[in-house]
């Protein structure tokens, strides 16, 4: 086996390994989206003769509260005293007291499965509605702490890709001459030293800065010690150990790495510390609730490490290129040729990843435009589009002419250094798409930081089940992500509580896809709810089987016209 051979193995075995981390480390969980409001008891708005028990808000996923964030106001706007707890999919608010006549007013904020805050508000008159109240607000993060979340996003993104990418370039693309271009290995460990000063820091303030952004607070809340002790209870503190661990052990062992000429474990080693790093972007995010894991997670694995390489080799390139590197025309030419080489398969890879990410995330093309996260991921395709054409350019018109004619050379370095300005960008709005909701919702909740409950909408039907009834509701009713709530009742309109969970298709009509099996979620005696992912609008049927006893197992099928957003 040769040398290069066998450096490609140990990188593509540490891929493998940190993607199966990756999957250790996220799980396996339901496919879910950005949290989605379903519903309140009470509705908003609604009169009741008694005071209500408990108050609850359901949701198309689990959430969990932000600390101090979920409140109940009298009319006056004075705090009521009340505990609240988390269920699964719904959020408990308990009155410590009867309440009495008069209206009232809950603001809540909860965390996604994906990290991201989803807050809104309601309110509710006990007998007599009040004949003034406080208007239903909602809180949020403050614009200083948004802008300095979405910041800190990009500031890791940018460092932790520089810094690996120019690994990657020195022990893939300059190991064909260890230990040749000294000063081009310099002014790359200088690179990469600078980066990792931009990358620490970041990594260590995104353990304070996220939960309070969840919280909706002000940049004040970072020198509260409460939330460096929720951060480092959380994902984020762990994806900050991973990307400060990974980028150190990576900057402290490229230079060894890439003067061995014999052994390859060195440069396997760095690549693998470097592909740790890059794990950090992943153990949190969007990517986290959407299935199945094992695409998602290696598909977001694979893009984030190729866009890393060819980030690195752009800086690479630039580097090389330029008077201050030294290197000779026939070295700077093979150099470049090397990485146009493996430029065109980080292409294959970068579009290939970015399909599969984008079609998990959004679910349609329709949220291309409906989301600003759609609308955003647009920009970023056509930065991206820009940089095929630049990298089309430099690759065919101008590296066969770099040895030969010293116009071309320096042409090169400014096409280059324009492809990496573009790439920069690109890393900017991908720090801007982290902070945002790919979910589309209401108006109301599209920034997935304020907003009241989702208006009532969505499929609603009942069909006879044997000698009873099965109800279904579908929220919204529309592509993309919604949630499914299901009761079964028999002849006397009691709760069928079946001898095994009902088990859930849905099947496109035309063109035929499908049946797709959705796992159902028992709520309580009778009732059942999933997120029913649906890909596409038209005339779906859902069946549901369901087991009522060792001998009977009544079959039923529901028409769902699904629309766009």
């Amino acid at each position: 086996m040769t040398t290069a051979a066998a450096l490609r193995r140990v990188v593509s075995t540490a891929v493998v390994v940190a993607v199966g981390v990756l999957l250790t480390l996220t799980g396996a969980g339901p496919a879910a989206a950005h949290a989605v409001l379903v519903g309140t008891d009470p509705e908003d708005g609604a009169v009741l003769d008694e005071a209500p028990d408990s108050l609850v808000i359901t949701f198309n996923e689990p959430v969990q509260p932000v600390d101090g964030a979920t409140a109940l106001l009298d009319a006056d706007g004075a705090p009521v005293d009340a505990t609240v707890t988390a269920l699964d999919t719904t959020v408990v608010v308990e009155p410590g007291e009867t309440l009495g006549d008069g209206t009232y007013v809950v603001s809540w904020r909860v965390i996604s499965l994906d990290t991201h805050p989803v807050a809104g508000a309601f309110s509710f008159s006990v007998g007599t509605p009040s004949e003034q109240s406080v208007a239903a607000e909602v809180r949020s993060a403050s614009p200083a702490l948004a802008a300095l979340q979405v910041a800190d996003q990009a500031a890791i993104s940018l460092g932790l890709f520089v810094l690996v990418g120019t690994v990657l370039f020195e022990l893939l693309v300059l190991r064909a001459t260890p230990g040749g271009m000294p000063h081009l290995r310099a002014r790359l460990a200088r690179v990469r030293r600078s980066a990792l000063v931009v990358a620490v820091p970041a990594l260590a303030l995104s353990i304070p800065l996220t939960p309070a952004w969840q919280a909706g607070g002000t940049p004040a809340a970072l020198l509260d010690l409460g939330m460096w002790r929720t951060g480092a209870g959380s994902d984020v503190a762990l994806a900050a150990a991973l990307g400060i661990g990974g980028s150190v052990a990576a900057v402290a062992l490229t230079p060894r790495a890439g003067r061995a000429s014999r052994s390859t474990w060195p440069a396997g080693v760095a690549v693998g510390a470097g592909v740790l790093a890059l794990c950090s972007l992943t153990v949190v995010g969007h990517t986290r609730t959407f299935g199945p894991a094992w695409l998602v997670v290696s598909a977001d694995m694979l893009h984030v490490l190729t866009g890393a390489a060819w980030l690195g080799g752009i800086i690479g390139l630039t580097l090389t290129l330029a008077p201050a590197g030294r290197v000779s025309d026939r070295r700077a030419a093979a150099t470049v040729s090397r990485f146009s080489t493996l430029g065109a398969w980080l292409v294959l890879v970068l579009a290939l990843t970015g399909m599969i990410l984008g079609w998990r995330i959004l679910g349609s093309v329709d949220a291309l435009v409906t989301t600003g996260y759609g609308r955003t991921l647009l920009v970023k395709l056509g930065l991206a589009l820009c940089l095929v054409l630049i990298a089309a350019w430099n690759r065919y018109r101008l590296v066969p002419d770099v040895a030969t004619r010293p116009d071309s050379r320096r042409l090169l370095r400014r096409t280059v250094g324009g492809e990496a300005t573009l790439l920069v960008t690109v890393l900017a709005v991908t720090g801007l798409l982290v902070s945002q909701s790919p979910t589309p919702t209401s108006p109301a909740l599209a920034d997935g930081t304020a907003g009241q409950e989702v208006p009532a909408q969505g499929l609603a039907a009942e069909q006879p089940l044997g000698d009873g009834l099965l109800t279904a509701r579908v929220t919204p009713g529309t592509v993309g992500v919604n949630s499914l709530e299901l009761a079964l009742l028999d002849a006397d309109g009691e709760p069928i509580d079946p001898v095994a969970d009902p088990e859930l298709e849905i099947t496109l009509d035309e063109p035929a896809i499908g049946p797709f099996a959705r796992p159902l979620t028992r709520t309580g005696p009778g009732t059942y709810e999933a997120p029913l992912d649906v890909p596409m609008p038209g005339s779906w049927t859902m069946t549901v089987s369901v087991r009522t006893s060792k001998y009977e197992n009544p079959i039923v099928t529901v028409p769902l016209e699904v629309t766009a957003p």
